[in-house]
This record gives structure tokens, sequence and C-alpha cells, in this order.
């Protein structure tokens, strides 16, 4: 007799029944296993891998310190002020005979008995040496070529001597012949912009006449005349004029003087004095007035003392405008608005 089928059926079914159970028990351990290994390889890479990308991402201390450094600074903007010493380039400097024993005597009298005077000259010019200088070098004369007016004047604008006036002791004749006006209304010669320009012109003349500063300077004591009858008929050059008997003495003291001044105040500190402290030279509205108009009046116009506007004119000889074709009156900076509108009511009177 057969076997009856359906007890293994039945059979059959209970047993896989208990596999499925075993197997899906297996997979639940299996999968919590996997998942307990995973959260641990996961916890060492955050331990590890993690902070070493955020330490790439993330600049070091010193590294963060240096780019900082390269930052521009912001510095709050400073009001305008005045600038103590503005620099007076030196340049195109003369070579000077330092040995010669008359420069010498004179470098001693600076450092000694002339100390005084030396030193105001040198403050009494602060204000318009760096205009000379700046106008010198613009007519291709050297700079310290500026000392000429240390001992032709001392920087005093109303020095006179034997017909010689202003900064640079030029005569009348010789003045008007280099564009200055001379005469009893005006003496440009006072002006320290004019005046400077004129004699820049004068000593470039010089100089091309003689190829040589020194003997330019010499010149421009005694004239070109003596000068070009030693340099003609001795053949002699720069310095070796000082030794020579046909030089008048007053040039070689006065050439002397000049060097003397040049040679100390390329180095002041070293010969025993303070560096000069420059100023700017002031501000100024220039204006063409075209009738004998008063000071007082001018003044009273835009409301400033008498004195502050001679002090921009040097060259006015009275406290009024000349009666002819006009004259450039320089002004405080800031006055033509004022100035033009009086000046515009005066004319219609």
């Amino acid at each position: 007799m057969a076997p009856d089928s359906s007890l293994r059926r039945h059979h059959l079914g209970g047993s896989t029944a208990v596999l499925a159970c075993y197997l899906l028990k297996t997979a639940a351990v299996c999968f919590i296993f996997v998942l307990l290994f995973t959260s641990q390889a996961w916890a060492k890479t955050d331990n590890k891998e993690i902070p070493g990308t955020l330490a790439a991402l993330s600049p070091s201390h010193e590294s963060l310190k240096k780019e900082i450094s390269t930052l521009p600074v912001y510095q709050p903007a400073l009001p305008d002020a005045i600038t103590e010493s503005p620099p007076v380039p030196w340049r195109n400097r003369i070579q000077i005979p330092i040995k010669e024993p008359l420069i010498q005597k004179y470098i001693r009298f600076y450092q000694g008995e002339g100390r005084r005077t030396f030193s105001g000259a040198v403050e009494k010019g602060k204000e318009c040496i760096p205009q000379m200088t700046e106008i010198l070098e613009s007519h291709g004369v050297p700079a310290e070529l500026v000392w000429i007016v240390l001992v032709e004047s001392r920087f005093e604008k109303h020095a006179s001597y034997r017909g010689a006036g202003g900064y640079w002791q030029l005569m009348a004749g010789t003045a008007r012949s280099l564009g200055l006006r001379v005469d009893r209304w005006v003496d440009e010669r006072r002006d320290p912009i004019k005046s400077t320009k004129a004699a820049a012109k004068y000593l470039r003349q010089l100089y091309e006449r003689y190829d040589s500063w020194l003997l330019a300077l010499a010149a421009y004591n005694t004239g070109g005349g003596p000068i070009s009858s030693v340099v003609k008929n001795r053949y002699v050059k720069d310095w070796e004029l000082n030794g020579h008997k046909f030089l008048p003495a007053r040039c070689k003291v006065y050439s002397a003087k000049v060097m003397a001044a040049m040679h100390v105040m390329r180095e002041p500190a070293e010969h025993g004095f303070e560096s000069p402290q420059y100023c700017k030279p002031k501000d100024f509205d220039p204006i063409m007035v075209k009738s004998p108009v008063r000071l007082e009046v001018i003044a009273g116009w835009i409301g400033v003392p008498v004195s502050q506007i001679l002090d921009l004119n040097p060259s006015l000889h009275r406290n009024t405008m000349p009666p002819d074709s006009g004259f450039a009156l320089r002004l405080p900076s800031g006055s033509r608005e004022k100035f033009d509108l009086a000046y515009s009511v005066h004319s219609r009177r």
C-alpha cells in the first residue's frame, strides 16, 4: 500500500516553517552585527578623517596671521599740516676746491665770528629758499647757487648797496635788461620770484659764455669784462683764477664766501648748524589792477591788514597801485571773489 502523501506534505510544511524562522533569526543577528561594525567604523572615521578634513579647510594660526598682516590698514585722513622741512635738492653740485685756503678761512668764519649772521640769514630765507631753488633748476642753474643771496643780501629784500638792490643785488640797468621793472613805483628786484628768474637767466648766460659755474660766479660779482680778459689772456679756468694776480681781490673774496656757504649748507650738522626748517610759500591770487587804488581801500574790500598785502607784494614802493597800464597784484588766497565784486563797483564810479 502506498504511503499517504498528505502526511509527507505536512512534515515538509513544518520543516520549511522552522527553517524560515531560523534563517530570519540568523539574518537579524547578522544585520545587528553589521550595524555595530559599521557604527564603529564611522566612529573611527569621525575621530580621524573628519578632523583632518576640517584642518585642511581651516587655515592654520600662522597662515591666518600672515594673511591679516597683509590686509590694508585703515588710517583716518590727517588734516593738512605745514611740512617742517621740505627737501631742497642739491643736485648738479658744483665742484668746490675745498682745500683752497680762502674757502677754508670763510668756513671757519661762518662757524665762529660770523655764526650768528649766517644762521640769521638762513632763518630769514626759510620761506623763499624752496621757491628760489626750484626756479634756478628750471633754468638749468645749480640749486645751491641760491647761497649767492646769503652773501649778497642775507635774504633781505630791502638790501641796497651802491646802486645794487634786492635779494640778488642786481644793478638797475642789469635788472631792466633781464626784464625786471625798476622805477619810482615798482622795484621787482625785491620780489623773490621775479628777481630769482632774472638772476637765473643772468647766471645761465654767464655759464654759456665761460662754460664754468665757478667763472660764472666770479663774473656775477665783477661783470663779464674782467673775467673775459683774464681767461682770454691767461688761458685759465675755474678756480685757477683765484690765485691769479690779475683777478680783483674782492672777486676772490666774494667767490670764496659763496663756495664756503655752499659747502657748509651741504652738511650743516657736520659744521655745527641746525638743518634749516623751510616753510611752504604763501598761496596767493594774482589779480590785474588797472587803476591807482590805494592798498588801504583794497585791504578793506577783502578784510585783511595792509601789511599782509605788502608782504605778498614787496616790489611796491608805495601803498598804492602804479598809475599806468596796470599791476599784477597778489592777494591772499581766496580773496578774488570779494575783490572782483568791490573793484567792479569801484570801476563804475
